[in-house]
């Protein structure tokens, strides 16, 4: 039986990465993890969910050190299970999750001003910056922006 980290996702859906499983990496969380995961899902996922009314595809949950590493990232909260990207784009729901959703971080992640390519959402159960950002390309590398 599939453990539930909310209602309406699975440890598997979290845990699951390509990337992890085309090179071999495993990623699975321990407790400390987990309890982070659950609190991201529940206080974030969820009343997103509520809102769009349909399913919503986890592109990338929880990340081990081996797997944040093999994608070229430095730190992260997906190694603590407080982060999340979501295959979310509509400028208009961003901006209703900024207003509806408490999050540590909320980040437009490239796209243009209708759409993002994504959205990055992140949670620390009772240390949230609420921080809104917006994800750019500079030189070939990734810039931050307070989003707008």
């Amino acid at each position: 039986m599939e453990m539930k980290l909310s209602e309406h996702v699975t440890r598997q859906e979290f845990e699951r990465s390509d990337t992890a499983t085309k090179f071999g990496i495993s990623n699975a969380m321990n407790e400390a993890q987990l309890k982070s995961a659950k609190a991201l899902c529940e206080n974030v996922f969820e009343p997103i969910r509520k809102h769009v009314g349909k399913p919503i595809r986890i592109n990338s949950g929880f990340r081990s050190q081996a797997l944040n590493k093999r994608i070229g990232a430095s730190s992260s909260q997906h190694l603590k299970g407080e982060a999340m990207d979501l295959d979310l784009t509509s400028r208009e729901l961003f901006v209703w999750i900024l207003n509806n959703v408490e999050f540590d971080q909320a980040i437009y992640e490239f796209g243009d001003d209708k759409n993002a390519a994504w959205f990055h959402l992140s949670y620390r159960s009772g240390n949230n910056r609420k921080q809104a950002l917006k994800a750019i390309k500079v030189s070939g590398g990734t810039q931050y922006i307070p989003f707008k």
